[in-house]
């Protein structure tokens, strides 16, 4: 790797990815309308930030690049199943997702539903048939993320919260639920798999959960600031269903201020626990990349 900041690696490498995610779904031969939706939108596109982030701790830790493609494929599922279930009339209520119809227009919203609990379960597969690391280990950080004590946990505190508890307390709770948990699997977890010291996973852990609060905040911000044409999703949709956000909590001047000071303790504990190199200059340069989100 050379000279190769964090938006051109992530580029570079999301072809990868896809190619991965193609081979497992694949694999695991699904038939009929099931794997359609469930390709449908494995294959609309984005970032692929969540398997991105694994590989580049396992590049950080100098493992073996294939030890880690089942995992971070299977994260891939879960963030998957997590978009399309957003998006259904009972919870979002969005018919357009990285600039194409949502799997429940596409298709209809029975499948949509049953294609997100395809890909939330499949993704386990993937680990259990395919993955050969430490998944006992791993498996806290990921299974946590997913569930009742993870992404789900969040949609309902952010589903169900009343109007006089909204604060910002309460938000960065929803948030560290429904976003950090996540990328605390794509990161700590994926160290974990990969038998990484327990100082290495730690960091990993508290970069990942002031990151993930960081990019929901950012992720807001944007809801207010940016166009449907670039976000590739319906824009404005937050202060329509009268959601809990920074900027409405404090502005967008303190919801931006909220993410610096975010992100600096993300890159303060990675710097703790990792020497100076090529791919944790990557994770940096990611810190850097969610807090210009904001700007």
């Amino acid at each position: 790797m050379t000279e190769m900041n964090f938006l051109e690696l992530l580029k570079a490498e999301k072809e990868n990815t896809e190619k991965y995610l193609k081979f497992y779904l694949d694999s695991l031969h699904i038939p009929g309308v099931l794997h359609d939706a469930m390709e449908y939108s494995l294959s609309a596109g984005g970032k692929r930030l969540r398997p991105f982030l694994a590989v580049v701790v396992c590049e950080m830790l100098g493992k073996p690049r294939e030890l880690i493609m089942p995992y971070a494929c299977a994260l891939e599922f879960v963030h998957t199943f997590s978009l399309i279930h957003d998006d259904l009339p009972a919870l979002d209520n969005d018919d357009l997702r990285r600039g194409k119809p949502s799997c429940h227009k596409a298709f209809r919203e029975d499948i949509a539903i049953l294609a997100g609990d395809a890909l939330n379960t499949d993704a386990f597969s993937l680990l259990f048939e395919f993955g050969e690391g430490n998944l006992k280990r791993a498996g806290k950080y990921f299974s946590k993320a997913v569930g009742g004590r993870g992404m789900t946990l969040g949609q309902i505190y952010d589903c169900t919260i009343p109007e006089n508890e909204r604060t910002a307390e309460k938000l960065d709770f929803i948030n560290y639920y429904k976003t950090s948990e996540l990328f605390i699997a794509a990161t700590a977890g994926a160290a974990a798999w990969l038998d990484a010291d327990e100082k290495e996973v730690n960091a990993l852990e508290e970069f990942a959960t002031e990151l993930g609060i960081a990019f929901q905040i950012s992720d807001d911000i944007l809801d207010i600031t940016s166009t449907t044409e670039k976000l590739g999703k319906p824009v404005g949709s937050d202060a329509e269903l009268n959601k809990m956000t920074y900027p409405a909590l404090m502005g967008l001047d303190g919801a931006r201020n909220a993410v610096v000071k975010r992100t600096e303790k993300a890159k303060a504990a990675l710097m703790s626990a990792f020497k100076e190199s090529e791919w944790m200059e990557i994770l940096l340069q990611f810190a850097d990349y969610v807090r210009d989100m904001a700007k």
